[in-house]
């Protein structure tokens, strides 16, 4: 039946997506682009529907939930743009109202408003600053992994400040500082409340107006406000906190050649501030080679791939040990076809290595992987259509079957700027 069902579901996306390219074309002379302005603030109105079938909305192993799920996204943007790329400012919001057609006590209404801007002088001086905040009660977890699955209601804020200075026709020197707040609405989750502040700096080499080579160190102190707080037995002499030291070298590649994008590769040590857990379990400090690598490349006017190769050092969801080293590897593919018309395939794999298992524990890993394939569909910049088909699979070490799961989802999403 699940199948049939499936087959179903394929042959109704297909006939949405030509709906709306027929659609596109009739309707062009009603929503031509032409944005509204303000004075010099362009405003930018949009929505988006998506329409998703989930056969595992619970990324469970077993008694598996299937759904089909509605989310309308309206959107509004202020866009500033000065003389020059490099002075702009802009802010938006965007809430999703998420409605499950049989499961409705997961329904939920997300927010999304962000502000971003930046600011750059003949003399060479930069800023750029941008910050985002959501509020979410969604079952996929946060970016530690912690409550997949279930219904959490929390919401988190990131700020990143960039200062940069070009001086002498090929350096630049590059400080950094990242705010990142995460807060949790359910006492018996608040001992993942966390805290980051980030500081770094960078010195750029210009090898090309497009490609430089760099150096680069940070620093990451992260406090579990509510564990030093004293919820759940937690306090500030046994609470997680604990602190990165991040060392990188690499390249970055600016929009506009065959490679875009930054690849950084590096050493990074994890450092607890406590010796001993709330269930006096040691505290061991890690170290690992680390990456931060997201590269694009044109290959030809109608073909670009993507390269992301991501290895850090995180906190851990779960009590079965205090971190455990995140390592993703994913290429995506994107194929411009005829008539405005493109085809994504897209292949990622993630590990997830839990260090140093308290005692009793058996050793934890998880490995991730998923495969993407999409079509879509874009009419200029204010109408685009795709449909969507993701398979994810997660398998466990001996011991943590029990979270291992399938998943499949296919969706379609129709976008409208106006």
């Amino acid at each position: 039946m699940r199948k049939i069902f499936r087959k179903k579901w394929v042959v109704i996306l297909a006939d949405l997506l030509t709906i709306c390219i027929v659609l596109s074309f009739l309707a062009e002379s009603v929503f031509a682009k032409g944005d509204i302005h303000l004075g010099r603030i362009k405003v930018k109105p949009g929505i988006t529907y998506k329409g998703e079938f989930n056969d595992n909305i619970y990324s469970a192993k077993s008694d598996l939930k299937s759904d089909f799920i509605h989310t309308l996204a309206p959107s509004i943007i202020l866009s500033y743009t000065g003389i020059t790329p490099d002075n702009f400012f802009d802010v938006g919001y965007s809430p999703d109202f998420v409605y499950y057609s049989k499961y409705g006590d997961n329904n939920y209404i997300g927010h999304k408003p962000f502000i971003s801007g930046g600011l750059k002088t003949p003399a060479g001086l930069y800023s750029r600053i941008s910050n985002n905040y959501v509020s979410t009660e969604d079952p996929y977890g946060n970016a530690s992994g912690y409550g997949e699955g279930d219904k959490t209601k929390r919401w988190n804020n990131a700020l990143d400040f960039t200062l940069g200075w070009e001086f002498a026709g090929k350096f630049v020197i590059e400080p950094i500082f990242k705010n990142y707040i995460e807060r949790f609405d359910l006492k018996k989750d608040k001992w993942q409340d966390r805290t980051d502040n980030i500081y770094g700096v960078s010195f750029f080499v210009k090898l090309t107006s497009k490609t430089g080579a760099f150096g680069q160190y940070r620093y990451t102190a992260a406090r579990y406000d509510e564990q030093d707080g004293g919820v759940l037995g937690w306090s500030s002499t046994n609470s997680q906190n604990y602190k990165l030291n991040d060392y990188f070298i690499g390249a970055r590649f600016e929009p506009g050649g065959k490679l875009s994008g930054e690849a950084k590769l590096g050493f990074g040590n994890k450092l607890f501030e406590n010796r001993l857990d709330k269930d006096n379990n040691p505290y061991e400090d890690v170290s690992s080679w680390i990456t931060e690598t997201s590269v694009s490349f044109t290959a030809t006017e109608k073909t670009n791939l993507s390269l992301s190769l991501q290895r850090s050092h995180k906190g851990s969801p779960d009590s079965d040990a205090a971190s455990y080293i995140d390592t993703l590897i994913g290429l995506s593919l994107n194929q411009k076809l005829v008539n405005r018309m493109s085809i994504n395939l897209g292949a990622e794999w993630v590990n997830n290595d839990y260090q140093d298992e308290y005692a009793g524990k058996a050793e934890k890993s998880f490995n991730i992987y998923t495969g993407k394939v999409g079509l879509s569909y874009i009419r200029q910049d204010w109408f685009n259509a795709s449909v969507n088909y993701k398979h994810k699979s997660k398998q466990a070490s001996k011991k943590y079957e029990n979270a291992e799961f399938e998943q499949n989802i296919l969706s379609f999403q129709i976008s409208v700027m106006f």
